[in-house]
């Protein structure tokens, strides 16, 4: 701007003085985007066109500047950053349990004795194995099969899953009634595919296990010279079960999985092993109610155990116990254990400090008594609230969308906005806390308060079996980051944990807060309608409530997700399973769509940013993408797409993006473009 002077005449002299000549005035300085903002331009980086790769643009920066923790064999920017956060509140909780235990009531004082346990070292290394001794000596003791099927149903109640598992939950066709079901397991590596390898990565990480199960066996008192046979013999004996068992993406038809029986029709389904003393030993001698996963698989299992050597058993029994206590057990069994598992399957470089092992300890043992603890702490009672309200906008903002769905036909779509009008919503933490009365923590004995919790929640969960269903029941510790969506009651539940910043906080704007926790809670709705969800009606009841031609459109929009997660591949040339993933393909389709709505319905979706260049539309879809800004091990990678019902990071932004009009308008993408491809999938 040029300033305009006023003109001045001057006399004191015969020579005029020169009028004085107007300057040019520096700008001024452009606004400072605001304090939200700072953080979400931080991590972007704009050299890279929005349209060619959102993933880089938007989380470029950050990936930059951030290399993966050496004790991580992954890192987000928002998942693992409240975590850590989270962990620090926690500590200062329970550290304050460990030294004064007897300060308020008796479930602080579990809570810091179970901390406190943990971070003795000293105590810890000194026991070695011996926390273990008494399941060795029943291992020891087994002489057939039937002694096998018993002292597996024992191991259930410590965590220990020997070929098979158990849960208790509801009733896919009566979700009011808890029902037992069995499922599939006992492999040592994260997925069957791991036994029948095709590369030499994978036969190096065979060989390697193997190796690894090898060593352990020597640490749990079997002599060296028996254990290298034994270490083969059992990894003969788990890539049989693993030949026997069923892919992780065929197993997520619940329609398949869901095989009543009662308790006569388990013990015929497979005669000659002993169901009923197994039942018995698991805490369920009397269950009637029981869903096994694939009847048929039982019978290869039976197969499979009915030509494997007793001695065999013994050694693979021996090998899950001491696998299954080995982050809780003496040094040389945490190094081994941390050493495969940890470095060689996923790629992590050194352990956690050892007050954030101990931490998750408590979560896993008394979380809901730290849980407790935590919100009065971290969750402002307003958060509640303002997340409350977003839910509701959620919700909303799907049941719009619905009209404009062309592969619905009116009856399913109103029977779809029924449903979604039932969804219940749990925010922050339960009404009523867990009772721990019966748990018994003993001061320095770190593994045996592990036992005596896992015994705790297992006798917890199995004599709920042919009860009625608690509705009020949580299914996440309050401090998790993590959210779910449980189709048998209809519900979704958003823990204190993840309702933090950068996902949300109640002083963002609407764009970066329905970006943010908007998107995920979109996503929970979402599953809800995805591949499995959508088989479960308004009452969380399995049933066909779907007119027969509008399942058969929406099985062909679910193939065209499919195919284009098969389409992406890892940095080393290994695809997406498409299939495996679909699911939460759909989920975070669905989930930014929703929330994109939601936002755009909310009162601030037409203020001004306040960051030069950039609209509100194009905030959310930052704000969506930094979501999932990710830094992994190739190996973590790679066991993420073998066993991860969940697409990598990269793909969980570019996957749903690329086909979304609003996207594409917010940045101008053309057709053609690598973040506008031709042909665009469309569910929710």
């Amino acid at each position: 701007m040029r300033t305009t002077l006023p003109a001045v005449l001057f006399l004191l002299s015969c020579t005029p003085k020169p009028v004085p000549v107007a300057v040019e005035a520096a700008p001024p300085p452009p606004p400072a985007p605001p304090a939200w903002a700072s953080d979400l331009l931080s991590s972007m980086d704009p050299k890279v066109d929005a349209c060619s790769d959102f993933y880089a643009y938007a989380c470029g920066g950050w990936i930059a500047s951030t290399p993966l923790p050496a004790d991580k064999p992954r890192w987000g920017r928002s998942f693992s950053v409240i975590n850590d956060r989270n962990l620090d509140t926690l500590k200062s909780i329970v550290e304050e349990a460990a030294k004064n235990p007897g300060g308020r009531d008796a479930d602080w004082q579990k809570m810091g004795d179970t901390y406190g346990s943990c971070m003795d070292e000293a105590a810890v290394d000194a026991a070695g194995v011996t926390p273990l001794t008494p399941v060795f000596a029943s291992i020891e003791k087994l002489k057939d099969l039937k002694g096998f099927m018993r002292l597996a149903g024992e191991l259930q109640g410590v965590g220990v899953d020997a070929v098979v598992r158990v849960d208790v939950e509801g009733d896919f066709k009566n979700p009011d009634l808890n029902v037992l079901y069995i499922g599939q397991s006992g492999l040592g590596l994260p997925d069957r595919d791991y036994y029948f390898p095709t590369d030499d990565k994978g036969k190096s990480l065979l060989a390697d296990y193997q190796a690894h199960m090898g060593r352990m066996l020597v640490l749990s008192g079997v002599p060296e010279a028996d254990a290298v046979k034994a270490a083969a013999d059992v990894v003969a004996f788990e890539t049989k079960l693993a030949e026997a068992s069923i892919p992780r993406a065929e197993l997520r038809d619940p329609q398949k999985s869901y095989n009543r029986v009662d308790r006569a029709g388990l013990l015929k389904l497979t005669p000659k092993l002993d169901w009923a003393g197994w039942l018995e030993a698991v805490g369920a001698g009397k269950a009637n109610e029981i869903s096994v996963d694939r009847p048929d698989t039982y019978k290869k299992f039976e197969a499979v155990l009915l030509g494997t050597k007793v001695a065999t058993l013994k050694q693979y029994l021996r090998f899950h116990t001491i696998s299954t206590f080995a982050p809780n057990l003496s040094k040389p069994v945490f190094e081994e254990d941390f050493g495969f598992y940890q470095v060689k399957v996923v790629g992590r470089k050194e352990a956690e400090p050892r007050w954030k092992r101990c931490l998750a300890v408590v979560n896993g043992s008394v979380g809901e008594v730290a849980g407790r603890y935590y919100v009065e702490k971290a969750f402002p009672g307003e958060s509640k609230a303002v997340a409350d309200s977003m839910l509701g906008d959620i919700q909303t903002a799907f049941v719009a969308g619905l009209p404009k769905l062309t592969w619905m036909d009116d009856a399913t779509r109103e029977r779809a906005k029924e449903k979604a009008a039932k969804i219940s919503r749990k925010i922050g933490y339960p009404d009523t806390w867990r009772d721990y009365t019966s748990l018994t923590i003993t001061p320095g004995n770190h593994a045996g308060n592990v036992m005596a919790a896992r015994r705790f929640e297992h006798a917890r969960n199995i004599t709920k079996v042919g009860k009625p269903v608690d509705k009020s029941e949580w299914y996440m510790v309050p401090q998790l980051v993590n959210a779910y969506y449980n189709p048998l009651n209809n519900e979704f539940a958003y823990p204190a944990g993840i309702l933090q910043a950068p996902f949300f906080d109640k002083s963002f704007p609407s764009s970066r807060n329905y970006g943010g926790i908007g998107a995920v809670m979109g996503h929970e709705l979402s599953h809800g309608f995805d591949d499995q969800g959508r088989k479960f009606d308004g009452d969380g009841k399995m049933s066909e409530w779907w007119a027969p031609e509008v399942s058969a459109r929406f099985e062909a929009q679910a193939k065209c997700v499919v195919d284009e997660f098969n389409g992406f591949k890892l940095d080393d040339g290994t695809p997406v399973k498409g299939d495996l993933t679909l699911g939460e393909n759909i989920g975070d389709l669905g989930g930014v769509r929703t929330a994109y709505r939601a936002f755009q319905a909310t009162a601030g979706a037409k203020d001004p940013t306040g960051i030069p260049g950039m609209t509100q539309e194009q905030v959310f879809f930052v704000a969506y993408a930094q979501n999932w800004c990710t830094v992994a091990s190739p190996e973590y990678q790679r066991m993420q797409v073998a066993s991860d019902p969940h697409s990598p990071a990269k793909f969980r932004v570019i996957g749903p993006l690329q086909n979304l009009p609003e996207f594409h308008a917010a940045f101008g993408c053309a057709e053609g473009s690598p973040m506008r491809p031709a042909n665009a999938c469309e569910i929710w």
